[in-house]
């Protein structure tokens, strides 16, 4: 017990405690061959476990507190009531439950520092003193003020007896901190917690502990449905959703992150849960773990004293992020460096208490942090989405961080990197493949996981078969590779068969046979069918059937023998499918049997839709496939491209490599329509271009137009290069220039400036010298001109210098690019309209922010259409004020 001169609020830690014994060994060097050598030695020792532990860090925690740190116990208390440590023990000592672990030495920069090697189990006491041994707490009191219990199930949740008198059903304590063991939220104590505490109850689990607790929560894909899986479990599984309605619930996943759901009263019909995820945004789920080996025992428990220390800080409202926060690093710190080790007595470990009680001192951040979206209410609100950005309900961080600006954003990411330009977003890194897109992360990672098991497995009798999808130059062959790569350097060796170059399936062989000298050489091929669902003999999707049996055997005959292949990784690449759900799409049932479709996709293991770095292309309405966030896949290309061909293009800068490119040419590569080749053409350009000896990518090392139109639209690519920069006192000139010529067109109709707007009346509120125009309204005239290269780009018009001997450009009337351009402003102007609280009404009153045009395009009067095209048509006045004028693209005069 800590003693104070002031009357201090007691804490309690109690709950099940264990004895954990730690069998340290240290082996023979190598090449060592007697059967007994002094270097190698094995010793055991042991500590107190569970609840014990947890108080012993505790009690450091509350000693600084009292000593003075920043709180309000600082000075004066809280009195600590713990369990009395035991008398000595051994491991036969039936009063307790025995937890035994191997530990070995790690390496950690350049020394070795000791972590589990192998969890050994527990050695559960069936005697009653097990858990009663432990009841005897001095002084326990109902006054007790903060509450920490560790419920590991090893029978205190059962005993009522044991449990502090702080957690009466009549006391009222400011908080109480459990932290639970598998089955979750069950047993007697959770049932009187919840039902007595729950508005003060926070409970700390780990994910693996609710799995084993009938839920279904995806492992290693991605944070976003990890995330949601874990907030959809807690929020509506009966099996443990009471824990939703504790003041906070904390998942764990270990080193890599953690998750909160904190009940708020916002919601008029209920208590609302507000979630939050922590996460280290290079990692998933176990890939931290896996980059520093061995195990450690008290994750859990730093994590908790983080939440703890904060609850003796500010009890009234204790920051339970930055507990988290400061949790989680602590747990880092402890697995990397290890238990510590008494230097006076060989093989004695302990847990470090004072160097973890010291990092949850820090206030620091390093985690990521974003509020997880509730997977049922964001799905009901992004089916009514207007915008098309994905499919309904699919939530990424990277679209929550950055809605809008991403050209900017892109920008930032070639010029310093895509860990510094978007630093809380999580990335997928496979080798020297990047990529920050959920889909694309989801599906690499499901694809690393499938290799890496196939691979553990030395005795495979069939190769593993992926399917890989991917506009020409999207990078297939290149994400895969860099995955299995990654997973055995030096091991894997590539081959590429393109089946379209072939003269028919008796050349399959041939190839198989190149496949088996690879695996009898002791290496493991990655072997590329390239082009496997192109037509032989005029009959589609022909070369299926000359798969099935390699895929399904693991052989192949020639002539009357039958050869094995061996362990091998079979990628069909597609040629013609851009995704999987094509693959086949247009074969009647009848047909997709006849060309063995169900028997070939039934024999494959999983498979990847590589996005590459152009934007969809048009469905059968010619309406656009949204995604707009190729331009940040396009700029980590464009990065990676020249690190690799121009790397002295990059100066450092505060320990930052930076690009200097000018910023016309930049804008060139991202904002350009289409590369005709995907990534190869990007390259292309690059490669091309003069940059020896050169310190910065200038718009002089370009090339020539007619060797930029082999892989782009020449004349766009240079349009977009020389593009004027709407800013600054250009920006305000050109918006003004568009408010002159959208009331000279009211005025022209009749209108006059009225209080309201009213169209029988032919009053309008806007139509106002610019000077007396309201701020609001002045952001909208430089939003629609910002927009104006954006929407152009779009239809394959571009802006270029205007010539004096040119006549004016003018969009024809009736024009189909015209209504499309009408469209798109109508959609930029709903969507500016939305994001600042407006909605529809029939009539339009802006003291309400409620419009009349606040519709779908398809459902818009004719009459409001045209208020859209008259501003299109106003498009080539508004640049000739700059001295700039429209083109169609080379690419779109062409059409194609």
């Amino acid at each position: 017990m800590i003693r104070t001169q002031a009357p201090p609020a007691p804490m309690v830690v109690t709950g099940d405690v264990t004895i954990d014994w730690h069998i340290a060994t240290r082996r023979q060097r190598k090449g060592t061959q007697t059967a007994w050598n002094q270097t190698a030695w094995t010793r055991a020792c042991w500590q107190r476990g569970g609840a014990a532990l947890l108080a012993d860090l505790i009690e450091v925690l509350a000693e600084d507190v009292r000593q003075g740190g920043p709180g309000e116990y600082a000075g004066t208390g809280p009195v600590l009531q713990k369990p009395a440590p035991p008398s000595p023990v051994h491991p036969g000592d039936r009063r307790f439950h025995h937890a035994y672990a191997l530990w070995s030495p790690f390496p950690h920069q350049k020394q070795a520092v000791w972590r589990v090697e192998q969890h050994l189990g527990l050695d559960r006491s069936p005697e009653a003193e097990a858990v009663a041994g432990w009841k005897h707490i001095a002084g326990d009191t109902a006054r007790a003020d903060i509450v920490i219990l560790d419920d590991a199930n090893l029978g205190f949740r059962d005993h009522p007896e044991l449990w502090p008198a702080a957690t009466a059903a009549d006391a009222s304590p400011s908080w109480i901190l459990v932290k639970m063991a598998q089955p979750v939220a069950e047993g007697q104590l959770w049932d009187h917690l919840h039902e007595h505490h729950g508005d003060r109850l926070i409970g700390v689990t780990t994910v693996d502990d609710l799995r084993l607790t009938e839920v279904h929560i995806s492992r290693g894909l991605s944070w976003e449905r990890t995330a949601q899986d874990v907030a959809w479990e807690l929020g509506h599984n009966p099996r443990v959703n009471s824990l939703s309605r504790c003041a906070h619930v904390v998942v764990s996943f270990d080193t890599a992150g953690a998750l909160l759901l904190s009940r708020t009263d916002s919601d008029e019909a209920g208590p609302a849960p507000n979630c939050f995820l922590f996460f280290d945004l290079h990692v998933i789920e176990g890939m931290w773990k896996q980059q520093h080996p061995g195990q450690m025992i008290g994750y859990t428990t730093c994590l908790t004293a983080g939440i703890a220390r904060q609850l003796l800080l500010t009890p009234a409202k204790p920051d339970v992020h930055q507990g988290i926060q400061s949790g989680l690093r602590a747990a880092r710190r402890l697995h990397l460096e290890g238990y510590a080790m008494d230097p006076a007595e060989k093989g004695h470990l302990s847990f470090p208490v004072s160097r973890i009680a010291q990092e949850l001192a820090d206030t620091t951040a390093p985690f990521a942090a974003v509020r997880v979206r509730d997977p049922v209410q964001f799905l009901r609100e992004s089916e009514h989405h207007d915008d098309d950005r994905a499919p309904a309900g699919w939530w990424t961080i990277l679209e929550d961080r950055y809605r809008d600006n991403l050209e900017s954003v892109a920008e930032r990411v070639v010029r310093r990197g895509a860990e510094i330009a978007l630093r809380d977003v999580p990335q997928g890194r496979f080798g020297h493949l990047l990529t920050v897109d959920r889909r694309e992360i989801e599906s690499f990672r499901a694809i690393h996981a499938l290799v890496a098991e196939y691979l553990s497995k030395e005795r495979q009798r069939r190769p593993l078969s992926i399917a890989v999808f991917g506009a020409p130059g999207s990078g297939k062959s290149f994400g895969i590779t860099q995955v299995a790569q990654s997973l055995t350097p030096g091991r894997v060796e590539v081959l590429e068969f393109n089946l379209s170059q072939l003269e028919g399936p008796h050349e399959i062989p041939d190839a198989l046979h190149r496949v088996r000298d690879v695996t009898l050489g002791g290496r493991i091929p990655l072997v590329f069918w390239d082009e496997f669902d192109t037509s032989l003999d005029d009959r589609p999707l022909g070369w299926l059937r000359y798969f099935l049996a390699p895929m399904q055997d693991g052989a192949f005959r020639q002539g009357q023998v039958v050869h094995p292949i061996g362990r091998s990784i079979f990628v069909f690449a597609g040629g013609t499918s851009h995704r999987m759900e094509d693959f086949g799409a247009d074969l009647s049932p009848e047909a997709s049997r006849a060309a063995k479709v169900p028997d070939f996709i039934s024999r494959l293991k999983g498979y990847v839709d590589i996005l590459g770095p152009n934007p969809p292309e048009l469905d059968a309405d010619r309406r656009e496939i949204s995604d707009p966030y190729y331009v940040i896949r396009r700029a980590i290309l464009l990065r990676s491209i020249l690190e690799r061909n121009a790397a002295h293009l990059f100066e450092e800068d505060d320990g930052q490599a930076v690009l200097n490119i000018d910023p016309g040419v930049l804008r060139a590569f991202l904002g350009i329509k289409r590369y005709r080749h995907g990534i190869r053409s990007i390259e292309s350009l690059v490669v091309m271009s003069q940059l020896s000896g050169k310190s910065a990518y200038q718009r002089s090392s370009l090339p020539a137009e007619d060797q930029l139109n082999l892989h782009v639209d020449g004349q766009e690519f240079l349009s977009l290069v020389q593009q004027i920069q709407l800013e600054g006192d250009l920006l305000n000139s050109l918006a003004q220039r568009h408010h002159q010529v959208f009331c000279e067109r009211l005025e022209a109709e009749g209108y006059k400036w009225g209080p309201t707007t009213d169209e029988e009346q032919r009053t309008h509120t806007s139509l106002l010298p610019w000077a007396e125009l309201p701020e609001d309204e002045k952001e909208q005239n430089r939003a629609a001109v910002r927009d104006i290269p954006h929407k152009l780009a779009q239809i394959g018009y571009v802006m270029i210098p205007a010539r004096s001997n040119e006549p004016p450009f003018e969009f024809p009337e009736g024009d189909e690019d015209l209504e499309r351009l009408a469209e798109l402003e109508h959609r930029r102007w709903m969507h500016s309209k939305r994001k600042a609280g407006w909605r529809h009404a029939p009539q339009t009153d802006k003291q309400q922010k409620r419009h009349e045009a606040l519709l779908p395009w398809d459902e818009l009067p004719d009459e409001q259409k045209e208020k859209d095209r008259a501003l299109v048509r106003s498009i080539p006045r508004i640049l000739a004020y700059a001295g700039y004028t429209v083109v169609k693209s080379g690419e779109e005069r062409l059409g194609g």
